[in-house]
């Protein structure tokens, strides 16, 4: 886990210090024993007699969860001679590294590996952002993701590279003293917001599956009304309608059959009696002259 720091103190060496990365360790709370787990961290924790019993729950809460997030994938870059970047993974083990490289990016083999890579750093580099800060940024919130195959992975660098662009035109809006350009940040900043908003909403319908939506427009012929329920099938099903009484293989098409009436009035039904003969209009034969 890193944090930055400053050396030394005061103005004076504020101002000629350069920035370094301080590393702090996390202490070892495998235990599930809260007790043990509280005597490791009064012993490795700074500060530790200083946090209330609220603070100190907190703070094993919060180391748990890290540990259990693991370490995301991380790279170190280099300027080549040519002036472009090699990458390579970092760490104690190669292997470890590489596979968690190709867990964040969901991939079997290298070249979809370096292809993302490839992608993320093109991208950063057109912005002026090609730093191993800003790199292995967007390799963790990839690999917070947890991408489960490569279109998911490619669609990640894509949202990514979509966000970053809209916090710099909200930035530069921000920035403008002309309305001319606040206008086209402004414009800029929405179109990737939306699009941004398509890709997460593009991502969770990959995520759902077969999900159907499928809707029932209900047409009441007494006053005219439509109204219109929604029913959402897992694994594309087909939908109960528990109010409407439907006919063996009808999909829907036609129009609804009349249901109950919510003021008591039954639906008409024909009865059984036999119904009364009617007159014959024609004139009796035996009364003609």
């Amino acid at each position: 886990m890193m944090a930055k720091a400053k050396n030394g103190s005061g103005p004076a060496k504020a101002r000629g210090a350069n920035k370094q990365q301080r590393t702090i360790t996390l202490p070892l709370t495998d235990s599930d024993d809260e007790a043990e787990a509280y005597r490791v961290l009064a012993k490795d924790v700074p500060g530790w007699d200083k946090l209330d019993k609220d603070e100190r729950a907190e703070l094993l809460r919060l180391i748990r969860d890290y540990r259990k997030r693991g370490a995301p994938a991380k790279v170190k870059m280099a300027r080549k001679p040519d002036g472009g970047w090699s990458i390579e993974p970092t760490g104690k083990s190669e292997m470890l590294a590489l596979l968690k490289l190709h867990e964040t990016f969901s991939a079997n083999s290298i070249d979809p590996v370096n292809a993302r890579a490839n992608e993320l750093l093109n991208y950063l580099g057109s912005v002026g952002a090609d730093n191993e800060a800003r790199y292995n940024a967007a390799l963790s919130f990839i690999e917070s993701m947890k991408p489960q195959d490569q279109a998911e992975a490619l669609l990640l660098v894509q949202m990514y590279c979509t966000h970053d662009a809209a916090i710099r035109a909200l930035s530069q809006l921000g920035k403008a003293e002309w309305v001319d350009n606040a206008r086209m940040f402004g414009n800029l900043a929405t179109k990737l917001l939306g699009t941004s908003q398509r890709q997460m909403e593009t991502l969770a319908r990959m995520r759902r599956g077969g999900e159907q939506v499928i809707k029932h427009i209900h047409v009441d012929n007494r006053g005219g009304q439509a109204v219109i329920a929604e029913n959402v099938n897992q694994g594309g099903g087909k939908a109960k309608n528990e109010e409407q009484c439907h006919g063996a293989g009808n999909t829907g098409s036609g129009p609804a059959m009349l249901g109950q009436d919510a003021q008591g009035n039954g639906v008409p039904i024909s009865s059984r009696e036999r119904a009364e003969a009617v007159q014959d209009a024609r004139r009796d034969e035996s009364r003609r002259a």
